[in-house]
């Protein structure tokens, strides 16, 4: 049997978005939100407070502030909640042939659902600081600061426009600060950044194995047109014969042979229609388009260690007034791992097709397992920040970060093997590859603006709070991902502070993240929103759909820091 294929998977990307797996991303983006717990009670506003070794992250010039040796351990309790609903895709129509077309299909599936991770995600952050002399300090960082997650039903009806996506990022940082006079500092850093990656893709393999029977079929068809008439002259024949030679009397040696060549003329007759019906039947039943019944999917997992550095000025102006600038680098990524293709609709378990169409997609590039890659690059950062004393029992903060999100603009993930795909001028299979699936967010840069203020009770106590406002990337419905849902966002934040004595202190913190509603267009058509106008030959199963998001969290903070 001749076996063609159209194709499928946008293994998409966020590989791309980021690089994946264990925590919803809580701010905008795919930064995690908090690196601190005493940061995080004031909404992330107290960079130039430099209160503890955790000024590591926010302001690392301030490491000239802490004495001695200090260590500090944050860990934030993470209860996302990202719920969508109203969801519908469709799948395109499918040419058969140069003459006929399958329709447009509604993609069959859930409608509604949640996709956060499961239960509470625990996410640890560690620092430490020594000053070497009153010029000269040390720190170190170990930290989380690009995190998402997010994870559809299988059975969802956006399946096709990725399914389940993951980033974890564990970043460690050396720091030396240096003390200029009174009055100013800066710091240098170097952060070396381990990036994993999760991603599931659904495939919709159906229109190929669609257009594998109308091919079939116009073959059989061919061969029809001209074999019947043919084996009916026989067989009429061969009956004039016989009924000639029982009115002649003749002998069995002479009837017999006649009746046997009846029997093969029918028989063949009989296996040639029979073909058809069958043929006509399975095109029409098995498998649809966008049902299920033809599904596989990638599973693709990678990492990298990247690198970037940190650089950070302190300026105190007065005994009152201290602002601050903090710049974090860009860091490139070149994720490396394994896709396996998982071959798990009903069509492939068929007894009788099932081991054909199996071979034929993976003749066509989908292989069982093979190499992957994506190159991403987390965005650089530029944060000013200031502190202001009213007086001993009052602070107020103001922070004011530009994040450079734009670096995520496109990305591509590439498959060792290139693949038959659907030609994105046409629509049409004519026998064109690719080798990548097609990303295009094409986010915007974004401002975080933040205030908080601390108060203390008394000499053990202290009560902190504050607000943000974090700006999303995605620029509007059509470029936002149905796996990375993000919008605008404000945090409330309150906490506080105990010294238990002079070396041993607790923080804790709470913050409510109030994420805006939100709507998706997606599609799978890499670049474009239909046939031609902008798409590129991709390895996708170019459905459109939509779906509007609900989505909120609550984080809870507890450090504990020990000066030695």
């Amino acid at each position: 049997m001749k076996k063609t294929l159209l194709t499928t998977v946008k293994t998409s990307t966020v590989l791309i978005g980021g690089a994946l797996m264990a925590q919803a991303a809580w701010a905008s983006g795919y930064h995690f939100g908090t690196q601190s717990v005493s940061s995080q009670a004031t909404a992330n506003s107290s960079a130039a407070e430099a209160a503890d070794p955790s000024t590591v992250f926010y302001n690392p010039a301030g490491l000239t502030k802490l004495e001695g040796t200090q260590a500090t351990i944050n860990v934030n309790l993470v209860a996302p909640s990202v719920k969508y609903s109203g969801a519908s895709a469709e799948y395109p129509a499918v040419p058969l042939s140069t003459t006929t077309t399958f329709p447009k299909q509604a993609v069959q599936g859930k409608t509604s659902g949640s996709i956060e991770p499961s239960g509470v995600t625990v996410v640890p952050h560690m620092y430490a600081s020594h000053k070497l002399n009153d010029q000269i300090s040390l720190g170190l960082g170990v930290y989380v600061p690009f995190g998402s997650g997010t994870e559809y039903d299988q059975d969802s009806v956006l399946r096709y426009n990725l399914n389940k996506l993951g980033l974890e990022t564990m970043a460690l940082q050396p720091t030396v600060a240096f003390k200029l006079n009174d009055h100013h500092s800066f710091a240098v850093g170097l952060v070396a950044q381990h990036t994993k990656a999760e991603l599931r893709q659904f495939a919709n393999f159906g229109p190929a194995v669609k257009r594998g029977l109308a091919t079939n079929k116009a073959a059989v068809d061919a061969q029809a047109a001209t074999a019947l008439p043919q084996l009916a002259t026989g067989i009429a024949r061969v009956e004039d014969g016989i009924a000639k030679a029982i009115a002649a009397n003749a002998p069995a040696s002479v009837i017999d042979p006649l009746k046997a060549q009846l029997v093969t003329l029918k028989t063949q007759q009989a296996t040639l229609v029979g073909t058809q019906q069958a043929l006509n039947s399975q095109l029409a039943n098995m498998p649809g388009v966008g049902n299920g019944a033809a599904d596989g999917y990638a599973k693709v997992e990678g990492g990298d260690w990247g690198f970037g550095y940190n650089l950070a000025w302190l300026w105190d102006i007065n005994d009152s007034a201290r602002v601050g600038v903090n710049y974090r680098s860009k860091i490139s990524h070149n994720l490396r791992g394994d896709a396996e293709w998982i071959l798990n609709g009903d069509a492939f378990q068929n007894a009788a097709l099932g081991s054909a169409i199996q071979q034929t997609i993976r003749d066509r590039g989908y292989k069982a397992n093979e190499d992957a890659s994506v190159k991403i690059t987390t965005p650089e950062s530029l944060s000013v920040h200031g502190m202001y004393k009213i007086n001993p029992q009052w602070n107020v903060f103001g922070d004011v970060t530009w994040t450079r999100h734009s670096r995520f603009n496109k990305a591509e993930l590439v498959y060792d093997n290139p693949k038959d795909v659907t030609d994105p001028t046409t629509g049409n299979a004519t026998g064109t590859k690719s080798d990548r699936t097609i990303l295009n967010p094409n986010w915007r840069n974004t401002y975080k603006v933040s205030l908080g203020a601390s108060y203390q009770v008394s000499e053990p106590l202290q009560l902190r709070f504050g607000w943000a406002y974090d700006q999303s990337p995605v620029k509007s419905a059509d470029y936002r991902m149905s796996t990375l849902p993000d919008a605008n966002r404000m945090w409330f934040s309150v906490g506080g502070k105990y010294d238990i004595n002079k070396n041993n202190s607790i923080n804790v913190a709470y913050s409510y993240l109030n994420i805006q509603n939100s709507k998706a267009n997606v599609n799978g058509w890499c670049g474009g929103n239909e046939v031609g106008a902008g798409s590129e030959a991709c390895v996708s199963s170019r459905t459109n759909g939509s779906a509007n998001f609900k989505s909120h969290a609550h984080i809870l903070g507890v450090q504990y820091t020990y000066k030695f």
